[in-house]
């Protein structure tokens, strides 16, 4: 194939063959990155071109054009809404030959039978439910929190759900109406060494160790099973009383704990409660039980086994009779994992609800990762839906120049066109459910996606389009099912008008302190931040307040050496000076122009007046990280590293309730006053 009909190919297939760099230099795609890239899209499943999608997205009160030919002026058409009531009528011809559909006004999912065929009308609303909808045309605010970080009496070493409901009960009862957490989505049993909860096994469903054992047992019934496997107080209270979280131990704990109380309690006669909850999650959910136990015995056979496109044929195919054997045979561990996710979601139901019972007027904020770890149960079990053989990432920047690898897949284009974006769906759901927001990462995904092929360096991938329209209105019309509000994190590279396109649909970009800049790089005054975004002070992967201010970030880049490309620790530290003189500008403008000293009590200072800065923003919503209103220094991740820093390991500070404290107790005081009309 010429390089002529390769780059045709590529770009039919959605690739971009050139791409543009933050310094808005050019750079053509190399072949092999196409050729790479076109065996895995070619290789999914597609639509032939005459064919009428399983699903239409369109929006309501807007005319939806069909890709089928128009043989009339006039054909007719059936449509059996979502609430059973039907319509019908007739369609148009569109300007260019095709079937074009009247506005129809009901949003929902309704099926349309026209020209002999059938599909499914997604009738999305114009936008996503807004703050203001939601807190009665009030400036709300709230918190964000890892819950791995929170301490709870017998926590075992790792926060969890009743922790996390705890502490929405404290948020609310200070008048926040939002509690951002971190993800939630499951990740791998048999590998505890994997924590990220950005990297996980399956979106669909629940990190396991987040559960909350004490929301079915009694501490009667937990003590029993600690004594009968003989398991030493010692042991517990070590990693209860650590700084940082010893994930491999811990998550040794807890699963044996569990899975004792699981043998004495469950096993044998399981309640009605989680009998319902395996019907209602249905095949999915059985899958997904299925690849814990599965992963696990493979592993027991060697390392290849933690990947299961390293198993035997039969094994990778999640419908073969080998595995439906496997799943007899060991019926009581695929059980056991089943039980392990209906105790996840009863902990978080519970977390939701305490919420909201408590006043919280959007309540808990999920968190949706980017993508899939393509060694796990979502891609082992819906093979068909993702880029197998493809990772996603970034491309070098002057903070990364040799690009990022994320080692995460991402769904095929041309799989959720063929499968009624089935995938995109219930992953979405997933997120929404018992939530009252999202915080969709990397939310420039929905329109495209740095891929690169298998065994390639990041900086040789290229741009992949998706159906971001269509993907938006999706958005928009789960959205409005679940009555929750969407925030997009559009950090980073973004193409050009996608945060105006975003905006439309009402998902909230993301106003960090530490980017919010004129064009000098002077630090901009709350009153000039987009009145359509979440505001914030920073985010998990950048320092916070105390942190930058001490310059804790610029001591671990050198440390790791990971400071930019001819970039000394002197310059860094020099511009950071000069960078707190423009911060504290802008904070106290008012004030004397000296900035506090860099020690902890004057960083407590500057955290004190960047809460009031961020509540007197813009922004219909104002997140405060817990780590900033407690004012501590270290940030929860420093992107670029699995090892120098501890990341996902940090546990909040033990003792009295965080938000009881002085320090936090004065700083969502300063928050909560600025959030006031003024």
């Amino acid at each position: 194939m010429d390089d002529r009909t390769l780059r045709a190919r590529a770009s039919q297939a959605g690739l971009a063959t050139a791409w543009r760099d933050a310094r808005g230099v050019s750079h053509r795609v190399g072949v092999d990155t196409l050729r790479g890239l076109l065996r895995v899209l070619e290789n999914g499943p597609s639509l032939a071109e005459d064919a009428l999608p399983p699903m239409v997205v369109g929006q309501a009160g807007v005319a939806t054009v069909l890709p089928l030919p128009a043989r009339s002026d006039r054909v007719a058409f059936r449509l059996e809404c979502e609430d059973g009531s039907m319509l019908s009528g007739h369609a148009g011809r569109s300007r260019d030959g095709r079937v074009r559909l009247p506005a129809i006004a009901r949003v929902g999912y309704h099926r349309l039978e026209i020209a002999d065929r059938s599909t499914v009308l997604a009738n999305a609303p114009a936008r996503c439910r807004t703050v203001a909808e939601a807190t009665d045309g009030a400036r709300g605010w709230g918190l964000a929190v890892q819950i791995h970080g929170l301490r709870a009496r017998h926590d075992g070493g790792i926060g969890h759900f009743g922790a996390l409901a705890e502490l929405a009960r404290q948020a609310a009862a200070a008048g926040a109406d939002a509690l951002a957490i971190s993800p939630v989505h499951a990740m791998f049993s048999a590998r505890p060494t994997q924590f990220s909860p950005y990297s996980p096994s399956s979106r669909l469903f629940l990190n396991v160790l987040l559960a909350d054992m004490r929301s079915w047992f009694s501490t009667h019934d937990i003590g029993a099973v600690i004594r009968r496997l003989r398991i030493p107080p010692q042991a517990t209270r070590a990693l209860e009383d650590a700084a940082l979280i010893d994930w491999p131990q811990a998550a040794a704990l807890r699963l044996r704990l569990l899975r004792g109380l699981y043998d004495d309690h469950i096993r044998l006669t399981p309640p009605a409660e989680m009998t319902a909850f395996l019907a209602a999650h249905g095949r999915a959910l059985h899958h997904h039980g299925v690849f814990e136990a599965l992963q696990a015995h493979q592993l027991g056979r060697g390392p290849r086994g933690g990947n299961w496109r390293a198993w035997p044929a039969a094994l990778r195919n999640p419908a073969s009779p080998e595995v439906a054997r496997f799943a007899e045979e060991r019926h009581h561990e695929v059980g056991f994992h089943l039980f392990l996710q209906w105790l996840a979601a009863r902990g978080l139901d519970g977390a939701a609800q305490a919420a909201r019972d408590a006043g919280m007027r959007i309540g808990l904020i999920a968190d949706l990762a980017v993508g899939t770890d393509p060694s796990g149960s979502q891609c082992w079990a819906n093979q068909d839906d993702f880029l197998i053989g493809g990772s996603v990432g970034a491309p070098p920047d002057p903070l990364g120049p040799l690009g990022q690898n994320w080692g995460l897949t991402t769904f095929s284009p041309g799989a959720l066109r063929a499968h009624g974006y089935r995938a995109f769906i219930d992953t979405l759901r997933a997120a929404l459910t018992r939530q009252g927001g999202v915080r969709i990462d990397h939310v420039m995904g929905l329109e495209r996606l740095w891929v690169i092929p298998e065994g390639a360096s990041a900086a040789d991938g290229a741009y992949l389009s998706f159906p971001g329209r269509d993907l938006m209105r999706l958005v928009a019309l789960e959205s409005h099912r679940h009555q929750a509000v969407v925030i997009g994190e559009d950090l980073g590279t973004v193409p050009a008008g996608f945060r105006a396109r975003a905006a439309r649909r009402s998902i909230m970009g993301m106003n960090v302190l530490w980017f919010q800049r004129d064009a000098k790089g002077a630090f901009l005054s709350p009153d000039k931040w987009g009145t359509g975004d979440v505001g914030m002070t920073t985010t998990h992967d950048l320092p916070t307040v105390a942190g930058w201010w001490q310059a804790t970030d610029i001591g671990w880049r050198k440390a790791l050496r990971q400071l930019p490309r001819g970039t000394r620790v002197e310059d860094a530290l020099a511009a950071r000076a000069l960078d707190r003189a423009s911060l504290w500008a802008a904070l106290r403008p008012e004030e004397a122009p000296e900035p506090p000293p860099v020690t902890p009590a004057g960083a407590a200072r500057v955290v004190d007046a960047a809460a009031s800065f961020v509540g007197a923003a813009a922004s219909p919503l104002a997140i405060l990280p817990l780590e900033d209103a407690l004012g501590l220094p270290e940030q929860p991740n420093l992107p670029g590293t699995t090892s120098g820093h501890p990341n996902w390991q940090q546990r909040y500070p033990a003792g009295p309730p965080l938000l009881a404290r002085p320090d936090a107790a004065r700083r969502l005081d300063l928050l909560r006053t600025a959030r006031k009309p003024a």
